[in-house]
């Protein structure tokens, strides 16, 4: 391990150590530096704010993550595999739930970061994507990558008051993607049915416009033959 990596680690330890105690919110760079035993220039070379020590961690996890499918893929039907995957990194996150806790408690007084902390969610709910194979498919495209999003987001405070068995997570998940696929199969169906409508006004217009022309040019001609 080359010895930035090594500082990155020791504040990381430091930030979660202070995480156990308060909520994130309350903890200052100043605190994280004197628990890693570092100066604040040191802090901001390797960490420039709370958030970048998240964001480092989540990738971590997401890594993990992925090599636990790059040896066993998941399997069956795309909610199979999103739910395993799901499921999986809660579970690699398991020994951090306090930190995640944390996190969630302190999320609406830093607004600012909070916005970051999102988007670092965002991308790992994109390699959750990836990792079940399914960012190919429509459902999980767009609108529905962004469900999948409120999904993970609207899990972990569940997960976090769960016991070791996850029931209560697992069936938040399982419902929760089996009414993202139910949501996004009317909503098909409901653009399916809005174009077909539009393409309907279009063609009645269009009938109605060459109807009026045809009018027109007949009018015309019995004008011309009373000349």
């Amino acid at each position: 391990m080359d010895n930035a990596r090594a500082v990155k680690l020791r504040i990381r330890q430091a930030a979660f150590a202070l995480a156990e105690r308060m909520a994130w919110n309350k903890i200052g760079m100043g605190a994280i530096a004197r628990q890693a035993e570092l100066s604040l220039p040191q802090l901001l070379q390797h960490a420039p704010s709370k958030a970048a020590i998240i964001e480092d961690f989540a990738r971590d996890i997401d890594q993990a993550m992925l090599l636990v499918f790059e040896k066993h893929p998941a399997e069956g039907e795309a909610h199979d595999r999103l739910f395993d995957v799901m499921l999986k990194r809660l579970e690699i996150l398991a020994p951090y739930k306090y930190v995640v806790e944390s996190i969630l408690k302190g999320m609406r007084a830093e607004p600012t970061e909070s916005l970051r902390l999102v988007q670092s969610a965002t991308d790992s709910v994109s390699w959750m994507i990836s990792a079940a194979r399914v960012e190919e498919e429509s459902a999980w495209q767009g609108y529905g990558r962004l469900g999948l999003l409120r999904l993970y987001l609207r899990i972990l405070p569940i997960w976090t008051k769960d016991d070791a068995g996850m029931a209560r997570s697992m069936a938040a998940l399982d419902r929760g993607l089996r009414d993202l696929v139910r949501f996004k199969t009317r909503a098909d169906g409901m653009m399916a049915m809005a174009w077909a409508f539009g393409a309907g006004l279009g063609r009645l217009a269009q009938r109605f416009f060459e109807e009026r022309k045809t009018d027109e040019h007949r009018q015309d001609e019995q004008r011309d033959q009373l000349r």
